[in-house]
């Protein structure tokens, strides 16, 4: 609803622990591949991730904004990434909770879209108090990353740790491998590491034992 209301076809919601580590993504209309790739490595350039915009007031920050806080070599690295899939603007809508950003809501235009104007952008920063107050009213959200409670109830390292949460996203061992900048054997011998850890013998175990987590 909301994205048809802004026009725009893609939409990734997340929840954001304590350290600005963005988790639990629930998308609409995001190809897998961008997805993996953001979550890989292209979120280093993110301008509008939130470690870089948690200290501005803003309830929406826009790509536009983003030169007065990071290099412009960056953002357009950034916004060729963003072209590879079609996707023309975004802005984020953050939604807080005592002070800090507990969530947020990326909302994407792609070429087919009507392109975002700045009463579009006025919406969205109208909409967001309204969106706030029914998140912390009527939604259970997350208290926090079940992943920090499950990495600290079976003692894995922060190496462990990663492999599991790119298991859990469905990555094979050449994706993890790939996105960690280790090889295949290496991510094998982790697995064999978290499978002992976890008490379980295969991938799928790994996955049913951090959703109960979740």
């Amino acid at each position: 609803m909301l994205g048809r209301t802004l026009g725009a076809s893609s939409l990734a919601f997340y929840s954001v622990d304590g350290d600005y580590n963005l988790y639990d993504f629930r998308c609409s209309g995001v190809p897998r591949e961008f997805f993996r790739l953001y979550l890989c490595e292209m979120h280093k350039l993110d301008p509008l991730h939130v470690r870089r915009v948690a200290s501005r007031p803003d309830r929406v920050v826009r790509m536009q904004d983003a030169p007065t806080y990071m290099e412009q070599g960056e953002i357009d690295e950034y916004k060729r990434f963003l072209r590879r899939y079609d996707f023309i603007e975004n802005i984020d809508i953050l939604f807080r909770s005592e002070g800090e950003i507990k969530a947020g809501l990326s909302v994407i235009w792609r070429e087919k879209d009507r392109r975002p104007i700045e009463t579009l952008h006025q919406l969205a920063n109208d909409l967001q108090p309204f969106i706030e107050y029914a998140l912390w009213t009527h939604v259970d959200m997350p208290k926090g990353d079940p992943m920090i409670k499950a990495t600290k109830t079976f003692h894995l390292t922060p190496r462990e740790s990663e492999v599991v949460k790119l298991l859990c996203f469905g990555r094979t061992n050449a994706d993890i491998a790939t996105c960690l900048g280790i090889g295949v054997s290496t991510v094998k011998t982790h697995l064999i590491r978290i499978f002992d850890k976890t008490g379980v013998e295969t991938r799928a175990g790994v996955v049913a034992r951090f959703s109960a987590f979740s």
